[in-house]
């Protein structure tokens, strides 16, 4: 009879041997076309709450670790993957400063208390997510129809009024 020694170890089980950046900068390419829908279908606003929350995150994450003294870890994409994530759960005329506001609580509450990527308890997206909706329930609620024929003319943001109607 055969001795089988079974091995008892923590995941990842299988390993590729890819790095975290090289794993997050997939993510965010595969979420690509979804954004880039998300934008055909809304409009520049959906563009906007995307690139509002993802530099956020991102400018986030480096002052908290310069502010702890760590070196700056948003090399490692997974900041800008939260503020992606983060934006396009987000209705398209959700004001920007709100948008800014839940990526700073992404990362800081999301992430960072917990001692950075890997030990966060929940995702920290969306953390933000749950925070801006008990936050401001009215505003993240607030939705327009997709495909709508001024959808590339901001004129219905009422956040930003008139910037870009000069181009009809």
């Amino acid at each position: 009879m055969s001795r089988i020694t079974l091995n008892i170890s923590t995941s990842p089980h299988l390993v590729k041997g890819l790095s975290t950046d090289t794993i997050m900068k997939h993510v965010l390419y595969a979420l690509l076309p979804a954004a880039a829908f998300g934008v055909f279908a809304f409009g520049w606003n959906a563009l906007l709450v995307m690139m509002t929350t993802t530099l956020a995150a991102v400018l986030t994450e480096h002052f908290l670790c310069k502010w702890s003294g760590k070196s700056t870890t948003i090399y490692d994409y997974s900041a800008a993957l939260s503020g992606l994530l983060l934006g396009m759960t987000l209705p398209p005329v959700f004001p920007l400063w709100m948008a800014f506001l839940g990526s700073v609580i992404t990362i800081a509450l999301g992430k960072f208390i917990f001692g950075g990527l890997g030990y966060n308890v929940f995702n920290p997206a969306l953390v933000g997510r749950a925070f801006l909706q008990a936050a401001f329930p009215v505003a993240i609620t607030t939705w327009f129809q997709p495909f709508l024929p001024e959808r590339f003319f901001l004129c219905h943001h009422q956040y930003i009024p008139g910037l870009l109607c000069s181009l009809r």
